[in-house]
């Protein structure tokens, strides 16, 4: 006897939302409106996804999936895009022994139990003042 599942989105949405209130990363009063704390939580536990661009920032640049976490734990909010909810983190992560790099991660917050590395990558020095909390004026 062969048992099949079917899953829709919501079926789908459902499974995800009851999972993460089992492991006390969600509750189902929660808003939308995250800070970098649940940010963090999400992350500590597991709770995020990769997304193709920051894959690709990350082999061009050579930084792993791991400084991504890094810098997620020890950066701070830069920037805020609350229509998009998405918030820009800066934060450093040690590449090798002796170079240590700030990362710049945009993190989605709509999914109710992920948090999306949308993407990642190291920032501009034209772009971005020293160290690269700030854009430079006129960029």
């Amino acid at each position: 006897m062969t048992f099949v599942a079917t899953f829709n989105r919501t079926t789908f949405d459902l499974c995800h939302l009851i999972w993460a209130q089992e492991y006390g990363i969600l509750s189902l009063g929660e808003s939308h409106n995250v800070d970098i704390a649940e940010i963090r939580r999400r992350v500590r536990a597991g709770a995020y996804l990769v997304k193709r661009d920051a894959i690709l920032h990350a082999v061009k640049e050579g930084f792993l999936q791991q400084d991504m976490v890094d810098a997620v734990l020890s950066g701070q909010v830069i920037e805020s895009y609350p229509d998009r909810q998405r918030v820009l983190i800066c934060g450093s992560t040690t590449l090798t022994t002796k170079t240590v790099v700030y990362l710049h991660i945009v993190c989605q917050y709509s999914d109710p139990v992920y948090i999306e590395f949308v993407t990642a990558y190291i920032p501009d020095e034209t772009i971005w003042e020293r160290p690269p909390f700030r854009r430079r004026k006129g960029k």
